[in-house]
């Protein structure tokens, strides 16, 4: 039986979820690190962690690729606290009919909205990475510039080369506490960037133009 979009996406979240219980493990912590983006057949220390884990989902670059941006994560949650990536805060000139506005259903670092659980969220409604990059210009001071110019580079790129790009950008984030992203939307956009790149990559960049444009505007 095929598996569907909702079962696919609700193991995404069990993935993440899966994959930071596994990182409370010191040693599987390094070997999840030691992916760095690389190619599957180059991570010899993950599979026995994370086969049975990934297991009738196919994408398995994107999971590892995923698993290994979590292990870098220097803010994973305490056990039983649910993992929550930043969300950007709703403005009053926001349409609530576009997702930036939409994913503020949660409060973040500096929010003020009630918690919700990230998997209650609809899915469209969760930041995409372009959502979080310009987060981390608004916020984390990363020069808008150098970050533009990033996106633009990162939505060009296949998957051979993109995953690497990914693993240096989350060591980049984490030095400056800018890294709680939402590991299952990546998950999903990771698995379907050899299909769909085009759609996929223009959502990242119109969500980060977006986002930065109403999260500066706040600031002014």
């Amino acid at each position: 039986m095929p598996v569907t979009t909702a079962q696919r996406r609700a193991h995404y979240d069990d993935f993440v979820r899966q994959v930071i219980a596994l990182c409370a493990v010191n040693g599987i912590r390094a070997d999840l690190n030691s992916g760095f983006g690389r190619p599957v057949a180059e991570c010899s220390r993950m599979p026995e962690h994370l086969t049975r884990h990934i297991a009738g989902f196919g994408a398995r670059r994107a999971h590892y690729t995923v698993a290994s941006l979590i292990a870098l994560h220097r803010d994973l949650p305490h056990e039983n606290a649910p993992y929550q990536p930043e969300q950007p805060a709703p403005g009053k000139d926001q349409d609530a009919t576009t997702p930036v506005a939409n994913t503020a259903l949660a409060s973040g670092p500096s929010g003020s909205a009630p918690a919700a659980s990230t998997a209650e969220r609809p899915w469209r409604r969760r930041p995409d990475l372009g959502t979080h990059l310009a987060i981390a210009v608004a916020r984390y001071g990363f020069k808008e510039a150098t970050m533009t110019n990033r996106v633009k580079t990162l939505t060009r790129l296949d998957t051979s080369l993109l995953h690497p790009r990914l693993w240096t950008l989350t060591g980049h984030l984490n030095s400056h506490g800018a890294a709680r992203l939402d590991f299952a939307v990546l998950l999903e956009d990771l698995a379907w960037w050899d299909d769909d790149q085009l759609e996929i990559a223009a959502r990242w960049r119109e969500n980060y133009f977006l986002t930065l444009h109403t999260l500066t505007s706040k600031e002014q």
